[in-house]
């Protein structure tokens, strides 16, 4: 069942028709009360299933956690993997029996009973390969990492939400830094860096192509990925020039694509990168202050910018699919 149209949205769409005397007043109405009597009553009961869904999961979790320990003061390992198991597989199942075309919320819910099953999952990797198979520290957090990769990856491609794409990217990210670990124990913070940036670098080019949705998370994730690993990289000098790259990149990726979240984190990276940059060749002088007062000027004329093309769109490609009466509802 789709979901039901904004009713901001239907209220500006049915002004146009009547605008442009398409319909009339006594119609306009009369469509808008309908529109407001259908989708409301639907509403409710997922909103409500939602919020009872998470405080359950919480709730229930908690309690059990509690009740293994006061019944063992030293719990078993068995018993350790049982549980996490056991929670696991429950979260799984209730959101697979989850009707998620039926309202948002519910495929909200679903998301988050999935997120939980995954941790629940790494917990039990990592008592298996901790306190039962006595590995190394590094390779449990390598184990777990995998794990938890591969655990996600096929609730993100069942899902498709953008909370399981988190995960999905954690996960790899996880991997990827316990992998360098353990191929080189003395690795810098250097190396850590470039891979990350790396890793985000080609994760971002995946999602603009489309080959990792929703698109709009990936190109998110790829964006702060990209200046984490930059910013762990900043204690060599080639991670300074990379750096003060990718906050260039992040700004140029946002302003081309029209991707205000991009613009978002490179105005957050650019308050760490460039006064630290600054201060770290110029010393004692100010140009660190005045670097940053330079970028908050650039910031609010790519702002100013952004709000005047936003006011040149054309009130028809505001909306998103309205074609007048005959065409496709919005939403």
């Amino acid at each position: 069942m789709a979901e039901s149209p904004n009713p901001g949205a239907i209220r500006e769409q049915l002004a146009r028709w009547t605008a442009a005397g398409l319909i009339d007043k006594d119609q306009a109405d009369r469509i808008e009360a309908a529109e407001r009597a259908g989708s409301l009553p639907r509403r409710r009961l997922p909103l409500v299933a939602e919020v009872l869904g998470y405080v359950g999961a919480v709730i229930a979790m908690t309690a059990i956690g509690v009740t293994i320990h006061q019944i063992w003061k030293h719990v078993p390992t068995a018993v350790e993997m049982a549980t996490a198991g056991l929670i696991a597989v429950g979260l799984l199942l209730a959101g697979a029996a989850l009707r998620t075309d039926i309202d948002p919320a519910l495929a909200r819910l679903r998301s988050v009973l999935c997120l939980l099953s995954m941790a629940s999952a790494a917990a039990f990797v990592a008592v298996l390969a901790g306190r039962y198979l006595h590995l190394a520290d590094s390779d449990v957090a390598l184990t777990t990492a995998a794990a938890s990769l591969v655990y996600a990856v096929p609730l993100w491609w069942w899902t498709r939400s953008a909370l399981q794409h988190l995960a999905a990217f954690g996960a790899a990210v996880a991997l990827l830094e316990t992998g360098i670990d353990r191929i080189d124990p003395h690795a810098g913070t250097f190396t850590f860096g470039i891979g990350t940036w790396l890793f985000a670098l080609a994760w971002g080019i995946a999602a603009s192509r489309g080959r990792l949705a929703p698109a709009p998370v990936g190109m998110l994730l790829s964006g702060a990925g990209a200046l984490a690993g930059a910013i762990i990289a900043m204690d060599h000098p080639a991670g300074v020039l990379l750096a003060m790259t990718t906050v260039a990149g992040l700004f140029a990726c946002g302003v081309l694509m029209h991707q205000v979240p991009l613009l978002g984190i490179g105005a957050v990276g650019t308050l760490y990168v460039v006064p630290h940059a600054a201060t770290r060749y110029l010393p004692g002088s100010v140009a660190a202050p005045l670097a940053v007062a330079v970028v908050g000027l650039v910031l609010l004329g790519v702002a100013i910018w952004l709000a005047r093309q936003r006011k040149k769109e054309p009130v028809g490609q505001a909306a998103n699919g309205d074609r007048g009466p005959g065409g496709p509802r919005a939403g």
